[in-house]
C-alpha cells in the first residue's frame, strides 16, 4: 500500500468527520450571528410616538430608573456646588454621576439594551468623570456650567429616543 493511499474504510469515517465538523461551525457561527444581532438591536419595538421601547422587567426597570435619578442628583449637586462657588462639592457631586456608579448589569440585561443606547448611557458617565476632572482642576463656573448644559442635552436626546416598557 503507498504511504498517501489512506486504509480501505477510513475515507467514509474521515468525511463523516469533516461533515459534522461543518456543521458545528455551521451552527457556532449561526448562533454568534444571532447574538450580534441581538447584541446591537437589543430588545425593542417602535412605539406610537417615534420612540424606541426598550422592553425589560418590572425589576430591571426599577433599578435603571434607579441609576438615571442618580445621574439627576449629581446634576442638582453639580448646580449646588456652583450655586456656593465649592469646587469639592462640584467635584465629589460630578463624580458621584460618573463612570464609577455604572452598576455592573447582567448579561441578560444588556443584551436587551440596543447598541446606541449602551454607548449614550456610557458617553454620559463619562462625561460625569470629565466635569469632576474641570472642576477639580479648577474650571471656572461659566466652563462647568456650560458642560452642565451639554450633559442635559445628551440626557433629553435620550429621554427622546427612548422608553421603557415591561413585559
Amino acid at each position: 500500500m503507498h504511504i498517501l493511499q489512506q486504509p480501505q474504510g477510513k475515507k467514509g469515517n474521515i468525511m463523516k468527520t469533516n461533515k459534522t465538523g461543518l456543521i458545528a461551525i455551521l451552527l457556532w457561527a449561526g448562533l454568534i450571528l444571532v447574538l450580534g444581532i441581538r447584541f446591537v438591536k437589543g430588545s425593542t419595538e417602535k412605539t406610537a410616538d417615534g420612540r424606541t421601547a426598550i422592553i425589560i422587567t418590572d425589576s430591571e426597570k426599577t433599578m435603571i430608573l434607579g441609576e438615571m435619578r442618580q445621574l439627576l442628583q449629581a446634576v442638582q449637586g453639580v448646580v449646588n456646588g456652583l450655586d456656593k462657588n465649592d469646587a469639592k462639592a462640584i467635584t465629589d457631586a460630578a463624580l458621584g454621576g460618573g463612570t464609577a456608579i455604572m452598576i455592573d448589569h447582567n448579561p441578560e440585561l444588556m443584551m436587551k439594551l440596543p447598541l446606541e443606547f449602551k454607548g449614550q448611557g456610557i458617553a454620559v458617565h463619562k462625561y460625569f468623570d470629565k466635569i469632576g476632572e474641570e472642576a477639580k482642576n479648577g474650571a471656572k463656573k461659566e466652563k462647568i456650567l456650560s458642560m452642565l448644559n451639554t450633559q442635559l442635552q445628551n440626557c433629553i436626546a435620550c429621554h427622546a429616543a427612548y422608553q421603557f416598557k415591561t413585559k
